[in-house]
Protein backbone atom coordinates (compact mmCIF):
# COMPACT_ATOMS: atom_id res chain seq x y z
CA UNK A 1 0.00 0.00 0.00
CA UNK A 2 2.73 2.51 0.72
CA UNK A 3 4.98 2.03 -2.52
CA UNK A 4 1.37 2.46 -4.33
CA UNK A 5 1.02 5.69 -2.16
CA UNK A 6 4.14 6.51 -3.50
CA UNK A 7 3.88 5.99 -6.87
CA UNK A 8 0.20 7.77 -6.89
CA UNK A 9 2.08 10.71 -5.16
CA UNK A 10 5.01 10.82 -8.11
CA UNK A 11 2.47 10.33 -10.58
CA UNK A 12 0.67 13.57 -9.78
CA UNK A 13 3.28 15.62 -8.67
CA UNK A 14 5.47 15.05 -11.92
CA UNK A 15 1.99 15.59 -13.77
CA UNK A 16 1.62 19.10 -12.14
CA UNK A 17 5.38 20.31 -12.94
CA UNK A 18 5.12 22.99 -15.41
CA UNK A 19 6.81 22.33 -18.16
CA UNK A 20 10.59 23.73 -18.46
CA UNK A 21 11.61 25.05 -22.17
CA UNK A 22 15.83 26.36 -22.55
CA UNK A 23 15.47 30.14 -22.74
CA UNK A 24 12.03 30.90 -21.77
CA UNK A 25 10.93 32.58 -18.09
CA UNK A 26 10.78 29.76 -15.36
CA UNK A 27 7.31 29.12 -13.98
CA UNK A 28 8.50 27.05 -10.96
CA UNK A 29 11.49 28.67 -9.53
CA UNK A 30 14.42 26.00 -8.19
CA UNK A 31 13.65 27.30 -4.57
CA UNK A 32 10.30 26.12 -4.72
CA UNK A 33 10.50 22.73 -6.39
CA UNK A 34 13.00 21.63 -3.43
CA UNK A 35 10.07 22.36 -1.14
CA UNK A 36 7.80 20.31 -2.76
CA UNK A 37 10.39 17.43 -2.95
CA UNK A 38 11.14 17.69 1.04
CA UNK A 39 7.14 17.58 0.77
CA UNK A 40 6.54 14.82 -1.13
CA UNK A 41 9.44 12.38 -1.72
CA UNK A 42 10.10 9.49 0.74
CA UNK A 43 13.06 9.74 2.49
CA UNK A 44 15.01 7.18 0.14
CA UNK A 45 14.12 9.20 -2.46
CA UNK A 46 15.47 12.60 -1.33
CA UNK A 47 18.63 10.88 -0.94
CA UNK A 48 18.51 10.03 -4.46
CA UNK A 49 18.05 14.03 -5.41
CA UNK A 50 20.94 14.71 -2.61
CA UNK A 51 23.28 12.98 -4.67
CA UNK A 52 22.58 14.98 -7.85
CA UNK A 53 22.71 18.04 -5.44
CA UNK A 54 26.09 16.98 -3.77
CA UNK A 55 27.81 17.73 -7.15
CA UNK A 56 26.77 21.66 -6.45
CA UNK A 57 27.97 21.12 -3.15
CA UNK A 58 31.17 20.35 -3.88
CA UNK A 59 31.36 22.86 -6.68
CA UNK A 60 30.39 25.28 -4.03
CA UNK A 61 33.56 24.06 -2.09
CA UNK A 62 35.35 25.43 -4.56
CA UNK A 63 33.43 28.88 -4.79
CA UNK A 64 34.04 29.37 -0.92
CA UNK A 65 37.87 27.78 -0.93
CA UNK A 66 38.47 31.17 -3.45
CA UNK A 67 36.08 33.63 -1.69
CA UNK A 68 33.43 33.83 -4.24
CA UNK A 69 29.61 33.77 -3.93
CA UNK A 70 28.43 29.96 -3.98
CA UNK A 71 24.97 28.86 -6.08
CA UNK A 72 21.80 27.64 -5.04
CA UNK A 73 21.67 24.27 -5.76
CA UNK A 74 23.46 22.28 -3.65
CA UNK A 75 22.57 20.62 -0.41
CA UNK A 76 24.34 22.86 2.05
CA UNK A 77 24.52 26.76 2.46
CA UNK A 78 27.46 28.02 2.83
CA UNK A 79 28.08 28.25 6.73
CA UNK A 80 26.64 24.63 6.38
CA UNK A 81 29.69 23.62 4.33
CA UNK A 82 31.91 24.65 6.45
CA UNK A 83 30.62 22.77 9.20
CA UNK A 84 30.35 19.19 7.52
CA UNK A 85 33.44 19.21 6.45
CA UNK A 86 34.46 19.91 10.09
CA UNK A 87 32.39 17.26 11.60
CA UNK A 88 32.34 14.88 8.24
CA UNK A 89 28.40 14.36 9.34
CA UNK A 90 26.02 14.71 6.11
CA UNK A 91 28.50 13.95 3.39
CA UNK A 92 30.39 11.41 1.98
CA UNK A 93 33.53 10.12 3.25
CA UNK A 94 35.73 11.25 0.43
CA UNK A 95 34.72 14.83 0.52
CA UNK A 96 35.91 15.02 4.36
CA UNK A 97 38.89 12.73 3.95
CA UNK A 98 39.68 15.30 0.66
CA UNK A 99 39.43 18.29 3.55
CA UNK A 100 41.58 16.25 6.16
CA UNK A 101 44.48 15.20 3.17
CA UNK A 102 44.43 18.96 1.97
CA UNK A 103 44.21 21.69 4.62
CA UNK A 104 45.25 24.46 3.29
CA UNK A 105 42.81 26.11 0.53
CA UNK A 106 45.64 26.65 -1.85
CA UNK A 107 46.16 22.87 -1.76
CA UNK A 108 42.20 22.26 -2.01
CA UNK A 109 42.11 24.77 -5.06
CA UNK A 110 45.23 22.91 -6.85
CA UNK A 111 43.68 19.54 -6.20
CA UNK A 112 40.36 20.12 -6.68
CA UNK A 113 40.24 18.08 -9.61
CA UNK A 114 40.92 15.13 -7.67
CA UNK A 115 37.75 15.33 -5.66
CA UNK A 116 35.18 16.05 -8.99
CA UNK A 117 36.73 12.25 -9.99
CA UNK A 118 35.91 11.21 -6.84
CA UNK A 119 32.29 12.38 -6.60
CA UNK A 120 31.88 10.65 -10.08
CA UNK A 121 33.45 7.36 -9.35
CA UNK A 122 31.91 7.41 -5.24
CA UNK A 123 28.31 8.05 -6.94
CA UNK A 124 27.97 6.58 -9.97
CA UNK A 125 29.05 3.05 -8.49
CA UNK A 126 25.96 3.68 -5.99
CA UNK A 127 23.54 4.77 -7.87
CA UNK A 128 21.06 3.33 -10.29
CA UNK A 129 19.37 4.46 -13.08
CA UNK A 130 18.34 7.62 -13.79
CA UNK A 131 20.99 9.16 -11.57
CA UNK A 132 23.52 6.45 -12.40
CA UNK A 133 23.03 7.21 -16.31
CA UNK A 134 22.86 10.79 -16.39
CA UNK A 135 26.25 10.92 -14.05
CA UNK A 136 27.85 8.50 -16.31
CA UNK A 137 26.95 10.99 -19.70
CA UNK A 138 28.06 13.87 -17.20
CA UNK A 139 31.39 12.07 -16.17
CA UNK A 140 32.00 11.55 -20.02
CA UNK A 141 31.39 14.61 -21.47
CA UNK A 142 33.46 16.58 -18.70
CA UNK A 143 36.42 14.00 -19.67
CA UNK A 144 36.38 13.99 -23.67
CA UNK A 145 35.98 18.07 -23.18
CA UNK A 146 39.20 18.05 -20.71
CA UNK A 147 41.49 16.16 -23.66
CA UNK A 148 40.06 18.19 -26.88
CA UNK A 149 40.78 21.22 -24.84
CA UNK A 150 44.30 19.76 -23.65
CA UNK A 151 45.42 19.22 -27.64
CA UNK A 152 43.96 22.69 -28.37
CA UNK A 153 45.84 24.65 -25.75
CA UNK A 154 49.02 21.83 -26.42
CA UNK A 155 48.60 20.49 -22.63
CA UNK A 156 50.37 17.56 -21.13
CA UNK A 157 47.60 14.79 -21.05
CA UNK A 158 49.17 13.06 -18.10
CA UNK A 159 49.37 16.03 -16.48
CA UNK A 160 45.96 16.96 -17.03
CA UNK A 161 44.33 13.73 -16.29
CA UNK A 162 46.46 12.75 -12.92
CA UNK A 163 43.59 12.17 -10.78
CA UNK A 164 41.86 10.00 -13.15
CA UNK A 165 42.03 6.51 -13.18
CA UNK A 166 44.28 5.00 -16.02
CA UNK A 167 42.53 1.73 -16.24
CA UNK A 168 39.03 3.26 -17.36
CA UNK A 169 38.57 2.60 -20.83
CA UNK A 170 37.57 6.33 -21.45
CA UNK A 171 40.76 7.49 -19.94
CA UNK A 172 43.01 5.00 -21.33
CA UNK A 173 41.65 5.44 -24.57
CA UNK A 174 42.49 9.58 -24.11
CA UNK A 175 46.35 8.68 -22.90
CA UNK A 176 46.51 6.66 -25.68
CA UNK A 177 46.50 9.68 -27.47
CA UNK A 178 48.86 11.64 -25.29
CA UNK A 179 51.64 12.41 -28.16
CA UNK A 180 49.22 13.08 -31.14
CA UNK A 181 48.84 16.08 -31.85
CA UNK A 182 44.47 16.29 -31.89
CA UNK A 183 42.16 13.94 -30.04
CA UNK A 184 40.35 11.47 -31.65
CA UNK A 185 37.71 10.36 -29.31
CA UNK A 186 35.37 7.20 -29.65
CA UNK A 187 32.51 7.19 -32.56
CA UNK A 188 29.91 7.14 -29.90
CA UNK A 189 31.60 10.52 -28.26
CA UNK A 190 32.02 12.23 -31.87
CA UNK A 191 28.98 14.74 -31.11
CA UNK A 192 30.75 15.96 -27.91
CA UNK A 193 33.92 16.38 -30.48
CA UNK A 194 31.48 18.49 -32.74
CA UNK A 195 29.83 20.59 -30.42
CA UNK A 196 33.19 21.54 -29.07
CA UNK A 197 34.85 22.33 -32.31
CA UNK A 198 32.27 24.08 -33.61
CA UNK A 199 31.94 26.34 -30.48
CA UNK A 200 35.22 26.43 -29.29
CA UNK A 201 36.08 30.70 -29.77
CA UNK A 202 32.60 31.31 -28.12
CA UNK A 203 32.10 30.51 -24.61
CA UNK A 204 29.20 31.77 -24.03
CA UNK A 205 27.75 29.79 -27.31
CA UNK A 206 29.35 26.83 -26.11
CA UNK A 207 27.78 27.21 -23.06
CA UNK A 208 24.55 27.29 -24.66
CA UNK A 209 24.94 24.47 -26.55
CA UNK A 210 26.17 21.98 -23.90
CA UNK A 211 22.88 22.93 -22.15
CA UNK A 212 21.11 21.95 -24.65
CA UNK A 213 22.96 18.87 -25.13
CA UNK A 214 22.34 17.80 -21.50
CA UNK A 215 18.64 19.29 -21.97
CA UNK A 216 17.96 16.60 -24.78
CA UNK A 217 20.13 13.68 -22.62
CA UNK A 218 17.75 13.96 -20.18
CA UNK A 219 14.56 13.79 -22.17
CA UNK A 220 15.89 10.69 -24.05
CA UNK A 221 16.71 9.10 -21.00
CA UNK A 222 13.80 9.74 -19.28
CA UNK A 223 11.53 8.87 -22.20
CA UNK A 224 8.08 8.92 -21.09
CA UNK A 225 8.11 7.77 -17.52
CA UNK A 226 6.08 10.04 -15.25
CA UNK A 227 5.31 8.10 -12.33
CA UNK A 228 9.21 7.23 -11.27
CA UNK A 229 11.37 8.98 -8.99
CA UNK A 230 13.53 8.95 -12.08
CA UNK A 231 11.14 11.63 -13.92
CA UNK A 232 11.75 14.04 -10.56
CA UNK A 233 15.12 13.80 -11.04
CA UNK A 234 15.37 14.83 -14.35
CA UNK A 235 13.04 17.57 -13.68
CA UNK A 236 15.69 18.39 -11.35
CA UNK A 237 18.54 18.54 -13.56
CA UNK A 238 16.84 20.28 -16.31
CA UNK A 239 15.24 22.87 -14.01
CA UNK A 240 19.00 23.72 -12.87
CA UNK A 241 20.41 23.67 -16.54
CA UNK A 242 17.67 25.84 -17.24
CA UNK A 243 17.87 28.23 -14.70
CA UNK A 244 21.79 28.33 -14.80
CA UNK A 245 21.31 29.58 -18.68
CA UNK A 246 19.08 32.31 -17.73
CA UNK A 247 21.59 34.18 -15.82
CA UNK A 248 24.24 33.50 -18.17
CA UNK A 249 26.01 37.06 -19.59
CA UNK A 250 29.13 36.88 -21.28
CA UNK A 251 31.19 37.48 -18.68
CA UNK A 252 29.75 34.78 -16.43
CA UNK A 253 30.36 32.53 -19.89
CA UNK A 254 34.07 32.87 -19.57
CA UNK A 255 34.49 31.68 -16.18
CA UNK A 256 31.90 28.70 -16.27
CA UNK A 257 33.71 27.66 -19.03
CA UNK A 258 36.91 27.67 -17.83
CA UNK A 259 35.61 25.98 -14.75
CA UNK A 260 34.01 23.54 -16.75
CA UNK A 261 36.65 21.85 -18.76
CA UNK A 262 39.19 22.62 -15.76
CA UNK A 263 37.30 20.32 -13.16
CA UNK A 264 36.84 17.63 -15.50
CA UNK A 265 40.71 17.07 -15.91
Amino acid sequence: MENLRLVSDYYFLASALPSIRLGEPLELSYKDFIVLLHANLSPADREKTRVLRRFYDIQNLRLLWMGQEIEPYGNFSSIELNDVLITGIGIPGYMYDYAVRFEEKEDRIKNFPLLISQYFSYEIDRADRFVKDYLSFERELRLVFAALRAKRLNRDIMKEFQFEDPADDLVSQIIAQKDAKTYEPPARYEQFRWLYESNADDPVQLYRALAELRFQKVDEMLGVDMLSIDRINGYLVQLIIADKLQALDKQKGLKILDSIIREAS
